[in-house]
């Protein structure tokens, strides 16, 4: 059996019943199956029969009951790192959320249409997502657990490729590797000092009494997803904002007003209104420092001078992505980006973002663009070149062409049987029940064989 289940940080919203029969009365949401001490409700899989619909899944009745099995099976897995005592460093959590909401937020246009889209401003995703993705790692690291001894010969990836009827070979799309140099440039001294001037006049006014920081917040703190609330944050967990951040909330009395202090978003002030524990809610006013045309003009030059080292053959793109760009995640691939959901360096063209595609369209392999100007998703402005490395025309799979993906398939097909088998194994010694609702289910696997069914 193929499990789907996959980690999408959109696909974690609570979203609206699809006609699911719920009982009369004034219930919301049931328990409908736990798996050892892991409660399944009908809103979980409310959202996946959502989001498999959504990504174009036919989601007639059998359908419902594949996601729900790939719900019992996360169960199960989750129950399993229970027992064995697994769990997931903080600092991951932390840079998974991170990188998911950075790549979301690309997707939809930036940091301000992602808070649009959920209604909530990033902090407010972050906390609301944290136990999720949490979950979602030790799944991964009990399925690593579970497949780690899987390994394929090439003798295995013919084997495989050669099972495949020919009329079920893949087609393969337009497909490229890429690499890119970015350089965010930096506000100008002057610049910075002018902000700092100005949101300390503000934390003096408010100090005074002469203005009210919720109307300086809406007016003119530069964080959209609290501005418009006055400044006001809601209760976060610490963590879910940068450290520097924290640091200032938990020293802090309930109504006290912070010094101005700096982040990597820009210049604050706060004032508690809340602590809790390790959570806090606070009002802040957020200013950053613009970054003006000489700056830019100043990373547009550095960057047509590094292009011109490769195109010279003086240089490689790949060692002055290391030193040069101001992207850390790809600066550690020599400048390649990863496809998120693949963790691939190929890319479907058919999803690339519309401004990466017009470039990479008209060059040729090794070829290096000329300086493009582009909005980064918190609205700063940044350069940045891009060298295509591999193109391929769209075609039916082979070994010489493919090999990799094939390879992949391969393996992906062996992991399958170790979970299938692993599953069957587990099922036999955990408790698992299941409402009668889905009594009618005709699973992968035998779930109601050791199964108390409930009305």
């Amino acid at each position: 059996m193929k499990w789907r289940s996959t980690i999408s940080l959109l696909g974690l919203v609570l979203l609206p019943s699809l006609g699911f029969a719920q009982p009369e009365g004034l219930l919301i949401d049931r328990v409908i199956a736990v798996v050892g001490r892991k409660a399944i409700l009908q809103s979980d899989l409310r959202a996946k029969v959502e989001q498999a619909s959504q990504s174009g899944g036919v989601m007639d009745a059998q359908g419902i009951c594949g996601e729900l099995e790939d719900l019992l099976y996360e169960k199960l897995l989750l129950e399993q790192a229970r027992i064995d005592s697994i769990v997931v460093d903080e600092d991951q959590v932390d840079a998974e959320l991170d990188r998911r909401i950075r790549y979301f937020a690309s997707q939809l246009g930036g940091e301000e249409k992602l808070e649009a889209f959920y209604g909530k401003s990033v902090t407010e995703i972050r906390a609301d997502f944290q136990e999720q993705v949490r979950d979602q790692l030790l799944i991964q690291n009990m399925q690593q657990q579970v497949t780690s001894d899987v390994r394929v010969t090439p003798r295995d990836v013919q084997q495989f490729f050669r099972s495949i009827p020919e009329d079920s070979i893949p087609l393969i799309n337009a497909e490229v590797e890429y690499a890119e140099i970015l350089r965010i440039p930096e506000p100008s001294e002057e610049e910075e000092r002018r902000v700092r001037r100005r949101i300390e006049e503000f934390r003096e006014a408010v100090l005074k009494g002469d203005k009210d920081i919720c109307t300086v917040a809406i007016l003119y703190s530069e964080d959209p997803g609290s501005a418009k609330e006055c400044g006001e944050l809601g209760m976060v967990p610490l963590g879910a904002m940068v450290p520097e951040f924290d640091a200032v909330a938990m020293s802090l009395k309930e109504g006290e007003v912070s010094q101005v202090f700096k982040t990597q978003y820009g210049y604050h002030f706060m004032q508690l209104v809340e602590r809790r524990g390790e959570s806090y809610n606070a009002r802040h006013v957020l200013m950053r420092p613009a970054v003006g045309a000489t700056e830019l003009q100043g990373a547009r030059i550095q960057l047509d001078s590094l292009a011109t080292l490769v195109r010279d053959g003086k240089a490689k793109f790949g060692d002055l992505a290391r030193e040069f760009s101001d992207d850390e995640e790809s600066k550690g691939t020599n400048g390649v980006i990863i496809e998120p959901n693949s963790n691939s360096a190929r890319w479907d063209m058919g999803d690339l973002e519309q401004q990466t595609f017009f470039v990479l369209d008209k060059l040729r392999v090794g070829e290096v663009s000329d300086p493009q100007l582009i909005v980064m998703p918190d609205g700063t402005k940044a350069y940045r070149i891009v060298q295509l490395m591999e193109r391929s025309a769209p075609h039916r799979a082979n070994l010489k062409d493919d090999y990799r993906m094939v390879q992949q398939a391969a393996e992906g097909k062996k992991r399958a049987e170790a979970v299938d088998k692993w599953v069957g194994e587990r099922m036999l010694t955990t408790h698992v029940r299941i409402v009668s609702d889905y009594g009618d289910c005709a699973f992968g696997h035998d779930w109601f064989k050791n199964a108390d069914k409930v009305e």
